[in-house]
């Protein structure tokens, strides 16, 4: 019988990992990595994205005829995507249905959701890949080596798996430090309380997992699945954890001495208590993260609500003080520039649909935002979501109406999103990499890779996957926008022309039909009553 294998990736994003492109999950590597420790030869296992086949019939054929498909899924935290839309859970009913030769394997955060999958044969074990590497070898691992050995000896093994994404070589590696929140007890709402299996990877796992993905020409990394990266191997205080320094220190020299051409080195989730319980020893790990990481990186905060019943009610692990406190450390340690840029800034999660939410919520949290903003305080971002309801967690719909909830809204962009926006991303700023994800008319839209990266609107029309440096001419609520740097005022598009400060859409027609215009003597010529002072900064006359 065939052995052939096949990894349908239909995307993950969970509160501690994100899976969607251009970030790929090491779930999927770590499967592909079992298959390999399995005896499978590249050319025996085929991996492709639920995207890819939506758009090619001819996938489903391939599927058909593997021995065994696992599919990679869970949305735990479901949000807006660019890059990719996950699998549905239609989509996998329809998909193990079809699919009446191969034996199917569910994996991902979606083990952790009862629901019914239809036809699927196994649901997968916590550590992905066990199950596959069970059926093909007859082996179960997991009765002999813990779980930190088996993902480290697979970790580096899976690399190729990223070769064979449609986004490489621009895909972002989320790279997994632990597993589980070390809380004794966990938030009412969120999926990591269902994780039975917990570990801590070694520093060498993770150091050798990035030198093999390197070694492919992978050069973005997010340290992202994990609920606080400074409790990586804490150590053990009385009956708390403290941050370890030391382990950091060892961590990112090791990924920067393995990936020395990397381009992106981000992180993502630190719970604000930790911060403003051991000041002293997060404020050494913070410094160490910016030294080591590259700019825009963002720490998530999960506040969650600044509403002191919804905290309590949700057995929320911090609170605004602890929260204020540690956005104020962060900026102090992280919020220093390189290329213009912050290298390390919290970002703010408002969860919506909470027990204990009431018609006041809404209004301490636009009042903590407040008085982030009048302390002089620099966040990244405000993600303010609805809550996911899993297990028997009972969303609260009663509170607010959509109104309100809109209202509400409306005045964190206008009063904190884009005046924060306008201080951490100054106008002229230099933003490099930027990667085209979506072409609509004649505006194209950007990211950077990396943590929570900004989106950027560019006027005229790119390509998706085309790449530029832009120089920042405005801000919205959530994104900005972007000109291509350099931009040669002779060839440069009507669109782009009018998006330049203090010129508008009748001075950049006269621009645009001129066509001569080689120094900014002849440009104040054309347009003698503006004021162009400072426009060099964003033009070429060359």
């Amino acid at each position: 019988m065939s052995k052939r294998v096949f990894i349908l990736d239909g995307y993950l994003d969970e509160p501690s990992c994100l899976g969607v492109p251009p970030y790929i999950s090491p779930h999927v590597r770590y499967t592909y990595g079992a298959l390999r420790a399995a005896g499978l030869e590249g050319g025996d296992i085929n991996y492709r994205t639920i995207d890819e086949l939506r758009r090619n019939p001819e996938i489903l054929r391939q599927l058909a005829e593997a021995a065994i498909v696992v599919i990679i899924a869970g949305t735990t935290v479901p949000g807006k995507y660019l890059g990719g839309m996950p699998i549905s859970l239609q989509e996998i009913r329809e998909l193990a249905g079809q699919l009446k030769k191969p034996q199917v394997i569910l994996s991902g955060p979606i083990i952790h959701c009862d629901l019914d999958f239809g036809a699927v044969d196994y649901i997968a074990k916590e550590v992905p890949g066990l199950v596959a590497y069970r059926l093909l070898t007859g082996e179960d691992l997991e009765d002999k080596l813990p779980p930190e050995q088996i993902v480290d000896a697979w970790a580096p093994l899976g690399a190729q798996a990223t070769v064979k994404h449609p986004s490489y070589p621009n895909l972002v590696c989320e790279l997994e430090t632990f597993r589980g929140c070390p809380r004794k007890s966990h938030c009412s709402f969120c999926s990591e309380g269902f994780k039975k299996v917990t570990y801590q990877r070694s520093i060498a796992g993770i150091v050798a997992e990035v030198e093999a993905l390197a070694a492919l020409g992978n050069t973005s990394f997010r340290l992202g699945a994990q609920t606080d990266l400074l409790l990586f191997q804490a150590i053990q205080r009385d009956d708390n954890l403290v941050p370890n320094p030391s382990a950091l220190e060892d961590l990112y020299s090791g990924i920067r001495k393995v990936a020395p051409g990397l381009k992106v080195l981000h992180m993502d989730n630190i719970n604000p208590a930790t911060i403003a319980d051991f000041p002293q020893e997060s404020a050494e790990a913070l410094a160490i993260i910016s030294k080591y990481n590259t700019p825009g990186d963002t720490a998530a905060f999960g506040l969650e609500s600044a509403d002191p019943s919804v905290l309590q009610a949700n057995n929320i692990g911090t609170d605004t003080e602890k929260t204020f406190r540690a956005i104020e450390i962060m900026n102090e340690v992280g919020g220093w520039r390189q290329d213009g840029i912050p290298k390390l800034l919290p970002g703010i999660n408002f969860l919506h649909g909470l027990r204990g939410e009431n018609k006041r919520t809404m209004d301490l949290n636009l009042e903590f935002l407040r008085r982030v903003r009048d302390a002089g305080l620099l966040l990244r971002r405000i993600n303010i979501r609805q809550v996911n309801p899993l297990g028997n967690y009972k969303l609260r719909k009663d509170v607010a109406s959509a109104y309100r909830l809109q209202q509400y809204k409306d005045a964190v962009n206008r009063e904190i999103n884009k005046p924060m926006l306008q201080k951490v991303f100054p106008l002229g700023t230099l933003y490099k990499g930027v990667m085209v994800e979506e072409s609509k008319g004649l505006t194209a839209y950007g990211r950077q890779p990396g943590s929570y990266p900004i989106l950027v609107g560019i006027p005229g029309k790119f390509p998706v996957g085309s790449k530029l440096d832009v120089k920042i001419v405005d801000h919205g609520y959530r994104s900005i926008t972007g000109l291509p740097w350099p931009l040669r005022i002779r060839e440069a598009s009507l669109e782009q022309l009018a998006a330049l400060p203090g010129i508008g859409k009748n001075r950049a027609r006269k621009i645009f039909l001129a066509r001569d215009i080689d120094n900014i003597e002849k440009l104040q010529q054309l347009l003698p009553d503006a004021d162009l002072t400072g426009l060099q900064e964003y033009v070429s006359f060359t």
